[in-house]
């Protein structure tokens, strides 16, 4: 074998590692990244703060359920009914915790728990339901959806809910005061009293 035909075999192999190890990294690289997005707390770790979750307290899980499962159309990514030892009594707590995403798992997600789902006669679940508008110390959670009319029917079959308004255009000044935002807006509370938004910004 010839010095040239030793360096052109030498380069040939070279370059033959080059690429495999370059194939290796995105392979690795990629399911890195298919590991990051479908593990919630390993994406956490991608930001220093970020709106996780709005976890509400709920009186009927199965009430709460068919309206942000079913009517409004959110998923259930976490199902877990939890049984653990009260510190200040002799029975065991058992709960039940639901989380509900929209269109991402990571962020706005809703959480539904009922501290007291072992026990259907405990006081918890006949509570009486406050319902005091948009008052100091009441949250609204917001919804935006491109299928308003669509939902809304839905949500007007929900059991429990509570309509304060039904859908109609409301007009707000644009950011920095440029232009301004068409929104239908509707506004009902959930079966537990909490205020809810379902909205659609209009693009037209």
């Amino acid at each position: 074998m010839t010095t040239k035909t030793a360096i052109k075999t030498i380069g040939r192999s070279v370059t033959m590692f080059t690429a495999l190890m370059a194939t290796a990294l995105l392979v690795n690289t990629a399911h890195a990244l298919d590991t990051v997005e479908d593990d919630p707390i390993a994406q956490a770790a991608e930001f220093p703060l970020i709106h996780r979750r709005t976890t509400l307290v709920v009186r009927d899980l199965e009430a709460s359920l068919a309206l942000y499962r079913d009517a409004l159309g959110m998923e259930v990514i976490y199902d877990e009914e939890i049984n653990r030892a009260r510190s200040d009594n002799d029975r065991e707590q058992r709960l039940r915790l639901v989380f509900l995403k929209a269109s991402h798992a990571h962020v706005g997600v809703i959480g539904l728990i009922d501290y007291e789902y072992g026990y259907p006669d405990h006081p918890a679940h006949s509570k009486p339901v406050r319902r005091e508008g948009f008052t100091p110390g009441n949250a609204i959670l917001l919804f935006n959806t491109s299928t308003l009319d669509a939902q809304w029917a839905a949500v007007e079959k929900s059991p429990g809910i509570d309509i304060i308004s039904p859908p109609k255009l409301t007009v707000y000044p644009g950011y920095g005061g440029e232009g301004e935002i068409r929104v239908m807006v509707s506004k009902f509370y959930d079966p537990d009293g909490f205020l809810i938004e379902l909205n659609q910004v209009l693009t037209d």
